[in-house]
């Protein structure tokens, strides 16, 4: 049997084995990030109280971002899905009309990746536009992360006629 024990130093015994510290606890596989939560001593109601950075801190996980950001594409109008190479030859979105968002959060600022579709005839960089404006007021009203850039690939005209199917529940 082997014991640990934080003496700095190791021992020819094959059953002792002795290190200068314990590894850590390995990490938790969703990726989250901090958010400061300012200073002062005044409570939520000004009144006194404890320091934010007292009561703990607040993480925010790079999936809580891409909701976010999923919901502002599907809420933008002229917003469609992505295609696939089969949609795309056929002049239809595969995808169920929906957008696909990555997001990448880093200290206080996030950075988000978005593949969408326009619905046809509409004025493609416009709604690029409102759909990344729209996007940064979301996330950063919601999570008070600072949003540093987000990327909109335009992957499909959608057709005119073809419905968009209502937005899908947020898992």
């Amino acid at each position: 049997m082997s014991t640990v024990e934080p003496t700095g130093t190791a021992t020819g015994d094959p059953d002792t084995i002795r290190a200068t510290r314990l590894a850590p606890p390995p990490p938790d596989d969703t990726p989250t990030r901090t958010i400061d939560t300012g200073t002062g001593s005044a409570g939520a109601d000004g009144s006194g109280g404890t320091a934010p950075e007292d009561r703990g801190r607040v993480d925010v996980a790079d999936q809580v971002v891409q909701k976010i950001a999923l919901g502002a594409l599907e809420e933008t109008e002229g917003v469609g899905g992505t295609t696939g190479t089969v949609g795309r030859m056929l002049g239809r979105d595969d995808s169920g009309g929906h957008p696909r968002v990555e997001a990448t959060v880093s200290g206080q600022s996030t950075r988000i990746d978005a593949r969408i579709s326009v619905a046809y005839p509409s004025p493609v960089a416009a709604v690029c536009d409102r759909a990344r404006a729209h996007v940064v007021r979301q996330v950063e009203a919601l999570t008070g992360l600072s949003v540093a850039r987000v990327d909109v690939v335009v992957t499909a005209l959608t057709l005119p006629g073809a419905a968009r199917p209502a937005a899908r529940e947020l898992e």
